[in-house]
This record gives structure tokens, sequence and C-alpha cells, in this order.
């Protein structure tokens, strides 16, 4: 037995495997950075949307009290570089917060009523009165149906064909952040800290990851979310479950609100509330 050849041997086999395991591709770090800041602009903005199609940002301001009815509410447009072009693009609303298009539609959740704007005239068509308490946030699936949270009732609503409806009533845990997707709705917890994945046929919900805080929005980005918990952190949440922290302004008093995206730039966008301020990160993966 030649001990020199099965050394050799041994030794080949033993470099394959290392170069092997050196070659394999190691899990991207999502991470991010300031790319712009629009300071002290705004009137509590606590929600902001990207429109592709017209290659403009929506806030929506709610300019005095969350819960309060006073008609002071706006939304403002914003340009992708970060320049304001509107301030107040649409007024007269009471405390707008999560935005969602459809078509030609931008649908706004507003205290107890979900609004209806036509974006081409830039101006309001028709308010749905649900008697609601704290309409949240709102999102619209392929179809235009149009589901919207109740913080306080515990509730989700969902609006289709002009007939708006109690789809979930119960058991939600405060629900927040919504987003339409082809064959479950996600909803995030605000009172537990949990993502929910909830089946459109069935209405069972699914708890999958969770976080320390109470979280707000949520947007799909390519290889996963990303959520914010409205204390200041935004959190990249991987196919696999893994939960990456990629900002946190919490030691500065500064919230992350209902955040927006914009994919071709991977810009996240992040609306202060309180800081009146809105900032845009860069998203690298």
């Amino acid at each position: 037995m030649d001990w020199r050849k099965i050394a050799m041997t041994a030794f080949l086999i033993f470099s394959g495997i290392i170069r092997t395991s050196a070659a394999e591709p190691q899990e991207s770090v999502v991470s991010a950075k300031l790319k712009w800041s629009l300071k002290q602009t705004f009137k509590v903005p606590e929600s902001v949307l990207y429109d592709s199609l017209r290659n403009v940002i929506y806030v929506s301001n709610i300019n005095g009290s969350p819960g309060a009815a006073d008609g002071n509410g706006f939304i403002a447009k914003v340009s992708p570089e970060g320049k304001l072009l509107t301030l107040r693009w649409i007024s007269g609303l009471n405390a707008p917060k999560g935005m969602a298009i459809y078509r030609d539609a931008l649908w706004v959740a507003d205290l107890n009523a979900i609004v209806q704007i036509d974006i081409i005239r830039g101006e309001i068509v028709r308010k749905f009165d649900l008697k609601a308490r704290f309409l949240n946030d709102l999102t619209v699936d392929d179809q235009g149906s149009v589901y919207c949270s109740d913080n306080v009732d515990d509730r989700i609503y969902c609006l289709r064909n002009g007939r708006p409806t109690i789809w979930i009533d119960g058991g939600l845990d405060a629900p927040n952040g919504l987003l339409a997707e082809a064959n479950r709705l996600v909803m995030l917890s605000s009172a537990t800290g949990y993502v929910n994945f909830i089946d459109y046929q069935k209405k069972t919900i699914r708890k999958s990851a969770h976080i320390d805080g109470s979280p707000d929005g949520i947007v799909a980005v390519r290889n996963g979310y990303l959520l914010s918990d409205f204390r200041g952190t935004v959190y990249h949440l991987a196919a696999n479950g893994k939960l990456t922290k990629i900002v946190d302004t919490k030691a500065q008093n500064i919230s992350a609100a209902d955040i927006g995206y914009i994919p071709g730039k991977k810009l996240l966008l992040v609306p202060t509330f309180s800081n009146n301020s809105l900032d845009a990160y860069e998203i690298s993966d």
C-alpha cells in the first residue's frame, strides 16, 4: 500500500471541499444609507406612497391629532429626488394615513372614511363613510378591491364595487400595515408585533415574523419585505424569515411611520411623523 498516494488523494479531496465551500455564495446583507432628507416641511406626515406611472411621491399629512376629524389633513407631492412639488395638493381631509393606487385613483384611509381621489384631476371624488373609529392603513388588490384596517375597532374593511363591508371583525390584535398580494393579505399587528398572512378565501390568519415594537408599514422588495416599527426602526424581512434591522432612529426620538418604496431606485421612504420630515434611504442587498 502506497501511503504517499493515499495521503495525496486525501489532500486533494480535502482541498476540493475547502475550495467548493469557499465558492458557495454568501447570504447578502441588506443595509440602508441616507440618500436625502426633506426636513421640517410637513405637518405630521404619516404615510408615503410612490406613483410609478407619474413618477411622484404622495405624502399624507395629519396636520393635528391622529384621531381628530378637524378637516386639517392634506396630501403633498414630492419628487423622487427629494424636491417638494406641491405641499397641499389635496386638502380638506381629516387625519389621512395609509394610501394605495388603483389605475387613476388614489385611495386614502381618512380616520373614519375611505376617500377616493382622482389623480388626473387632483380632486376628491367620493368619501365612503364607514363610521369607523381609527382607519389606519390601506391596500388594493389586482381586482381593485380596497382593504382598510381599523386599528382601534380591530377590524379590516373591504370596499369592493363601491360597497364597503366588514371583512374580518376581531382577533387581529390592532391591525395596522396592510399589503395585498396575489393569494393573501399581509397584515401587521401593532399590539403584538407580528407579521400575519391572511388567506383571502378562508380568512385564516398565520403568524410569521415578530418584532419587539409596534409595526406600522410594510412594502414588498425583490427578496422579501421592508417593515417599519413606529418607534423609529425599519427592518428587512427575508423570504426565509430572517429579520435585519437597517434603520434605527429611536435614540433621536424620530419615528418611522407608514413607509414607501421606489423599486427602480431601491429607495426606502420614511415619514417621520412628529419630526415633520421625509427621509429617503438607498437600499443595498
